[in-house]
Order: C-alpha cells, then sequence, then structure tokens
C-alpha cells in the first residue's frame, strides 16, 4: 500500500449512508460541529440529497444477493481493519500490517469479480453492495493497473456504473498519484511532519472549483474533518 492512506473514503461513506468508522458517533458528531461546522452542514445536506433520492427512485430486491452478500463481508472485514488502525491513531505497526492483510486478501477475489462479470451494478448487488465494491477497489493499492481498468471502466459507464461522483474522484485521486501524476480533487492526504498534509495536485489553485463541480465540499472544509477523524492536525 502507498503511504498516502486512503484519506479520502470518510467523507462519502457518511454523505452515502455507508460505513462509518471507529470515531463515528455523537462525541465524533459534536466534534464536526463544533471545529467544522460547515463540514457538518455538508454531510447533513448530502445525507438529505441521498435519502431524497432513495425514496424517489426506490431499488427493488438485488438480483444477485449471494454476490452482495459476499462483497459486504469484504467490505466489513475492511472497515473493521481500517477502523481499529484509525481509532489507535495509526501509531502501532500491527495494526498496520492488519489492514494490508486484509486488502491482500480481498484483491484477489475482487480483481476476479470485476475480470470476469464486470463492476457490479445497483440492480445486482445493491447500492451497499457497489460501495462495498468501491471500497475493495479504492484499497487495492498493490495493483494500480487494476485501479486503472475499474476507473475507465466506470469512465465509460452510464452514471458512473452506480458510483456516486464523490467516490469517483476519489479514484481518480489515486490512480493518478499511483501514476506519479498530481490529484486533481485533493481527496488524499498524506502524513508528513506529524501532520496530515494533502497531497501534490495539480492546480491548487482551482481545486475548489474543480471540487465544486463533482459535488465536494471545500478542500479546508474537508483537511478540518480528517483532523478530527485521525485525530491529528490537517492541512490543506
Amino acid at each position: 500500500m502507498r503511504k498516502s492512506w486512503a484519506m479520502g473514503a470518510m467523507a462519502v461513506l457518511l454523505a452515502s449512508g455507508g460505513w462509518t468508522t471507529a470515531q463515528a458517533g455523537d462525541d465524533w458528531d459534536a466534534q464536526l460541529n463544533q471545529q467544522c461546522p460547515r463540514m457538518a452542514a455538508w454531510i447533513q445536506a448530502k445525507q438529505a440529497e441521498v435519502a431524497a433520492h432513495r425514496k424517489a427512485h426506490p431499488l427493488g430486491k438485488p438480483s444477485e444477493p449471494a454476490l452482495r452478500a459476499e462483497l459486504l463481508k469484504m467490505g466489513d472485514a475492511d472497515q473493521q481493519a481500517r477502523n481499529a488502525a484509525i481509532a489507535d491513531g495509526l501509531k502501532h505497526p500491527e495494526l498496520m500490517k492488519a489492514v494490508l492483510a486484509v486488502d491482500a486478501a480481498n484483491l484477489p477475489r475482487i480483481k476476479q469479480l470485476v475480470s470476469t462479470r464486470g463492476f457490479p451494478t445497483p440492480a445486482q448487488v445493491g447500492e451497499d453492495g457497489v460501495q462495498a465494491a468501491f471500497l475493495l477497489v479504492q484499497h487495492a493499492d498493490r495493483d494500480p493497473a487494476f485501479q486503472t481498468k475499474v476507473l475507465e471502466q466506470l469512465q465509460a459507464s452510464p452514471d458512473h456504473g452506480g458510483v456516486s461522483a464523490q467516490e469517483f474522484t476519489l479514484l481518480t485521486d489515486r490512480v493518478l498519484l499511483a501514476q506519479h501524476q498530481p490529484q486533481r480533487y485533493g481527496s488524499q492526504f498524506a502524513m508528513k511532519d506529524g501532520k496530515l498534509q494533502a497531497s501534490p495536485m495539480e492546480d491548487p489553485t482551482n481545486v475548489d472549483q474543480r471540487r465544486r463541480a463533482a459535488g465536494l465540499p471545500p478542500l479546508a472544509d474537508y483537511a478540518c474533518m480528517l483532523g478530527i477523524e485521525y485525530r491529528m492536525p490537517a492541512k490543506s
């Protein structure tokens, strides 16, 4: 796994109603409301937007419930390992090794699924199944070529294959960094001198304009949330 942690998925998962991290709860919400009120308001608005969309466009039962269950199981293992490492403040190597072990275990299966059946759709596995599949791809840093392949597949699919615009930007940035290019949306942060700092990005002056076009909050608000989430200072 690249040293630049996937410090981007949290905003999307909170917004889309997917997994939450070990810190999520009353204390986390209180800190967010107090320290990052604009980010808290953005998350609340996004949650309302997603809920309204689901009400207006309800999905039927997934056509492949067994596949959905498998994806959710792998996604849960991914999140449990990361939650433990994040709750620990990313301090203990054994917890980081556990994250890498889960990623290594999940990678062959998600690669097989995508290569033989394509990236799963909401109709097949439900929205939560799609989110789980995306999470596994997002954390497939051992195989950047696979991540690139999935990104290209989603880019060519209507509505990005059921993946939200926010999630799509996360994978875009990861792929760019893996190709030793600057990220585009500022979703990826790395540790530097004891602080979380946005990895190099193209045209940083206009990053908020690109983020706004993709439906993302301003970079400063996002960095504020990461500082709470990872229990350390963050700067954009």
